[in-house]
């Protein structure tokens, strides 16, 4: 596995973390269970760029959105779950944001075979996400 698929793959088991974690809220709980649905549509983004040979500045920015999006799903929805299943969304918002952190640097490095325009727009898209991730992972962190 490569260190890119090694990044992704967090982002991965993330999205499985949380994920779980929604499965166990309660039966009657129909906003939870369209969030769980929303976690497996990012895992399956992830899972599908994780499988493309050539990891290209486009698909590594992808790939730092959706963690970001996790990210922002499983810290804002925390509160939400049942007791048992807080630890569970946590590691999840913090993995997918630890994602997004190693992934920026990578789509930075290898933004410079791209047009400006488009590194440009890229590099904005991808400060973005990293932006929402720490944001995420500021709200699940305890107070100390």
């Amino acid at each position: 596995m490569s260190e890119t698929s090694d990044k992704i793959f967090d982002g991965i088991r993330a999205a499985v973390l949380f994920e779980e974690a929604c499965r166990t809220s309660p039966p009657d709980a129909a906003r939870i269970e369209v969030v769980r649905e929303l976690a497996l549509d990012l895992r399956r983004q992830l899972e599908a760029l994780s499988e493309l040979e050539d990891a290209t500045p486009d698909v590594l920015a992808e790939a730092a959105i959706c963690c970001a999006d996790l990210a922002n799903l499983a810290a804002c929805n925390a509160p939400d779950l049942l007791p048992e299943s807080l630890p569970h969304a946590t590691e999840a918002a913090l993995l997918a944001a630890r994602a997004v952190e190693s992934l920026g640097p990578l789509v930075e490095a290898r933004s410079e075979m791209l047009s400006e325009d488009h590194a440009e727009n890229l590099l904005r898209d991808v400060r973005s996400a990293v932006w929402r991730a720490g944001f995420a992972a500021h709200l699940v962190k305890p107070s100390t």
